[in-house]
């Protein structure tokens, strides 16, 4: 019972952990690392020296301007509310949308292109042609003349492609030049939202947010993937905690038949505990016998379920056993440190607690 819980302790935690990751490369596929972004406002100003600065960083492997801004997209016939992403020709996610394309390219270099999501497409009717284009409206971040009878600004995007990945994407996220983006709000010509940076590894936010402290003319605040999607963080994590203790229930459970073996044993063993405390033994040292007997089970049990939980996992990932209902996708599963440590200090503890409990001042002679 003992190597059974674990293993499937482990299983079930390394299945969450495989589902989460297998999430979270779609959700947050477009989350940089870090990201820079004003603590007060929608814009900040960097100037061109400062953010080469930034790409110097030795833990920097790429900085990217960007402006979003919410807009309207729409025709003779439909309209639809996205954030519209200004980006340049070095955007670091470059590759990755070209790559996503259903649909003709990612040209951030041509003045006036846009590239939008599949869904967002499909709702706007959107149709591949050199006639078709969409007007994209923004409110205006700064009005110059006192005889300005509209707060917004309008322009004409042409269709450079269309990207699939996952309609939450899809419908979030359209993409043009940086200038023309800039053109429509009306800003300055280092005026930013905010600088998307990946690094080279795991950079905690306060080293960035150190390093950049003066770069810009306003206060900034740093942000991870984490802060870019704290109720999904959150969620995950409260469903991870909840599995968790589903399954420790499950292994304390199990534990009841490590309390009966031991209480059945001190009972067979007591005429040889007689004959032993004959001859100079103790009860205390009797108690500690059996605890350790416990003890030993319970590691050796959380071993061995390690073992075959770890079998299962190369199984899976190599041939995969189990797919995702309705579709032919492998089952996503991860095998890591942190959950062999934690099913074997559950197991471990729930060990000595048992063991404790099953040979307190218990007379076994």
């Amino acid at each position: 019972m003992i190597v059974a819980a674990s293993c499937v302790l482990l299983v079930v935690l390394s299945a969450f952990a495989g589902l989460k990751d297998f999430g979270l490369a779609y959700t947050s596929s477009f989350d940089p690392d870090l990201k820079i972004m004003p603590k007060s406002g929608s814009y900040f100003v960097l100037k061109d020296e400062d953010l080469d600065k930034i790409k110097g960083f030795g833990f920097v492997k790429e900085a990217s301007p960007v402006i979003e801004e919410k807009v309207v997209l729409s025709n003779e016939l439909n309209s639809g509310a996205t954030i519209l992403k200004g980006v340049g020709v070095d955007y670091h996610l470059a590759s990755v949308l070209d790559s996503l394309s259903l649909i003709g390219v990612f040209s951030p270099s041509k003045d006036n292109s846009l590239y939008l999501g599949a869904d967002l497409a499909s709702s706007l009717e959107v149709v591949m042609s050199e006639e078709f284009s969409l007007l994209a409206t923004a409110a205006k971040k700064k009005t110059r003349s006192l005889f300005s009878f509209t707060p917004f600004n309008s322009t004409k995007l042409e269709i450079e492609g269309i990207y699939q990945i996952s309609v939450d994407i899809e419908k979030k996220y359209a993409f043009a030049p940086i200038n023309t983006v800039r053109s429509l709000v009306g800003v300055g010509e280092n005026s930013y939202t905010s600088v998307e940076v990946m690094t080279n590894g795991f950079v905690g936010k306060e080293v960035l947010s150190k390093e950049v402290e003066g770069f810009f003319n306003s206060n900034v605040v740093v942000l991870d993937k984490q802060d870019l999607n704290p109720a999904l963080y959150k969620m995950l994590n409260t469903e991870n905690l909840a599995v968790y203790l589903i399954f420790s229930l499950v292994a304390l459970i199990s534990m009841f038949n490590l309390v009966g073996s031991l209480t059945i044993m001190m009972v067979e063993k007591k005429k040889d505990l007689r004959v032993l405390r004959s001859l100079g033994g103790q009860e205390g040292d009797f108690n500690k016998i059996f605890f350790t007997l416990g003890v030993f089970t319970s590691v050796f049990g959380a071993l061995l379920g390690i073992v075959i939980a770890w079998v299962v996992i190369v199984f899976q990932n190599t041939y995969s056993l189990v797919v995702v209902p309705g579709t032919s996708i492998p089952y996503p599963i991860s095998l890591t440190l942190v959950n062999v440590f934690i099913v074997f200090s559950t197991i471990f503890f729930l060990g000595v607690v048992t063991s404790a409990w099953s040979t307190r001042l218990r007379s076994i002679s």
